[in-house]
């Protein structure tokens, strides 16, 4: 299996897409600075930043008071472009796969990670279809915060935790599997990275057979889970892509909804290219299991 992201396999247009999000920051800093508003913004501010020394009489805010907004225009500036130069990049690469740019949207609770933290949200949403299938996919950044009240009883951000997630909606195989948790193994002092999002009550962990999937994972199921039907579930070849796939993506099931996940913002083509593999994987070894029984 290849060590880095897959290429790409359809032409590509005479003027080159963004490549990750960064590409058009460059460009679009540059028409920032030169722009009308940074102008006027720096003028006017350094402006007044000299009236202010000079109606105080302090010569330090005066020398500084420039300096001071030139570099925040700096910083305001790079912010932007760094902001159009995502938006470029996630609508172009919607574009390219068949996939609707929705931008920021809310998601509805419907697994233990999209209901986690007090507050959340999905920004560059794009979504479609699996390429050669029939499943539809949600696919962006999905954020939440976890917060609590300090010792004046203002609400405060604790904890922000940044995602990659693709979503399938599979109500076919809720009979056949209430709930799957696959989650990053524990570390060395026994911290579990879904610790915040997933309880454990009603759940039990499974050990499978591959030693190589078991050293990368924890699989978590719900007590009434069919234990059957969740090893038909995890055929050796399943096994073995979960265990080797070098996006190292967790996954989990419930209430019908698959969200495959990993703890970090792709912002570049191939690996976006490679959780929409891996989610098309996971969805198609649920959908063939609950084909196959239903069949039988």
């Amino acid at each position: 299996m290849s060590d880095g992201p897959p290429g790409s396999t359809w032409s590509r247009p005479a003027a080159p897409r963004p490549a990750d999000a960064d590409s058009t920051r460059g460009r679009h800093l540059r028409e920032l600075l030169h722009g009308r508003a940074f102008a006027y913004g720096l003028v006017f501010g350094s402006v007044g930043a000299l009236i202010a020394g000079a109606w105080l009489g302090s010569p330090v805010i005066a020398v500084i008071g420039p300096i001071a907004v030139a570099a925040a225009a700096l910083l305001i500036a790079f912010v932007a472009a760094d902001r159009r130069s995502e938006e470029d990049f996630f609508r172009t690469y919607a574009a390219a796969h068949g996939l609707v740019y929705q931008g920021t949207i809310g998601m509805l609770p419907m697994t233990p990670l999209l209901g986690a933290g007090d507050r959340r949200r999905c920004e560059h949403w794009m979504k479609g279809r699996l390429e050669g299938g029939d499943l539809e996919i949600g696919l962006g950044h999905y954020t939440y915060e976890v917060r609590r009240r300090d010792e004046h009883g203002r609400m405060e951000t604790r904890e922000t935790r940044h995602f990659t997630i693709c979503v399938v909606d599979l109500e076919a195989a809720m009979r056949m599997f209430p709930g799957i948790f696959l989650c990053r193994r524990r570390g060395v002092f026994g911290v579990l990275d879904g610790k915040d999002w997933l309880s454990h009550a009603n759940r039990h962990k499974v050990e499978l057979e591959s030693a190589r999937l078991c050293e990368r994972y924890e699989l978590w199921v719900d007590d009434a889970q069919d234990e059957l039907l969740l090893h038909e579930l995890f055929t050796p070849s399943f096994e073995v892509l979960l265990a080797e796939y070098p996006l190292e993506s967790c996954f989990e099931y419930r209430a019908g909804t698959l969200v495959v996940h990993v703890e970090r913002r792709l912002e570049d083509e191939g690996h976006l290219d490679w959780m929409r593999e891996v989610t098309g994987t996971i969805a198609t070894r649920f959908a063939t299991e609950v084909r196959e029984t239903n069949a039988a």
